[in-house]
C-alpha cells in the first residue's frame, strides 16, 4: 500500500553506445578527416595553376618550338584542304 502515495523511480538512464558505433563513429571522423584534407588539396592545386598560368602554360612549350623540332605531322598536302569546301 506504500507504493501508492510514493512517487514513482525514474526510469534507468539508457546505456551508453557500444564499442561497434564508437567504432563505426571514430571510422566516419576519419574518413571525413581524410575528404576534408584531400579537398584542401586539390583547392591548393587550382590555385597553383591559375597562378602559373594554368592551360596557356601548358601550351608554352607546344608554342616555343620551331617547324624543324615537330618533324612532318601531316599526311601530306591534301591533308590541308577542306573537303566540304
Amino acid at each position: 500500500m506504500g507504493a501508492i502515495f510514493s512517487p514513482p523511480k525514474a526510469p534507468a538512464p539508457p546505456p551508453g553506445p557500444s564499442k561497434a558505433e564508437l567504432d563505426a563513429i571514430a571510422r566516419r571522423e576519419k574518413l571525413a578527416n581524410e575528404e576534408q584534407a584531400r579537398q584542401s588539396r586539390e583547392v591548393a592545386a587550382r590555385k597553383r595553376t591559375r597562378r602559373r598560368g594554368g592551360a596557356s602554360g601548358l601550351m608554352t612549350s607546344f608554342l616555343s618550338r620551331t617547324p624543324e623540332d615537330q618533324g612532318q605531322t601531316t599526311l601530306g598536302p591534301t591533308a590541308m584542304r577542306n573537303p566540304r569546301g
